[in-house]
């Protein structure tokens, strides 16, 4: 069994995938059995995808992940302080479960995002809202 780092954004820290997201074309499945042949998708459409790290100016612990989160875990929860966002649009929650006052960013780079847009370190759930 592998070690899982504190900073992982996985089941086994708390963090809570959320395994119905669906971005057209795109779509989360958990397994590709039973899953039908699909159509090739038509142009040049990437993953979304996004980076966060604990600290501003991009420093500190970091995730890279392309998943929507209903909780972002123990050791992620209220402590996003930068990110960067290499493609898709994200909707970033203040609360767990995607509630609360809700921030939208699409591919850039954020160096101290919730200190000029709102508070520092409070997100506890994120999703992929569009692709770019």
């Amino acid at each position: 069994m592998r070690q899982v780092f504190k900073t992982e954004l996985s089941p086994e820290n708390g963090a809570i995938i959320d395994t119905k997201w669906i971005v057209e074309p795109f779509r989360y499945h958990a397994s590709a059995v039973g899953k039908a042949d699909a159509p090739p998708v038509a142009g040049n459409l990437q993953l979304p995808e996004v980076i966060i790290y604990d600290h501003a100016g991009f420093r500190g612990a970091y995730a890279r992940t392309n998943l929507s989160f209903h909780f972002l875990g123990d050791f992620w929860n209220d402590r996003i302080s930068s990110l960067i966002v290499v493609s898709g649009v994200w909707r970033f929650y203040r609360d767990d479960h995607y509630k609360g006052d809700h921030w939208d960013l699409g591919p850039g780079f954020y160096e101290s995002f919730f200190t000029e847009a709102g508070p520092d370190d409070v997100v506890s759930s994120f999703k992929a809202i569009a692709l770019t």
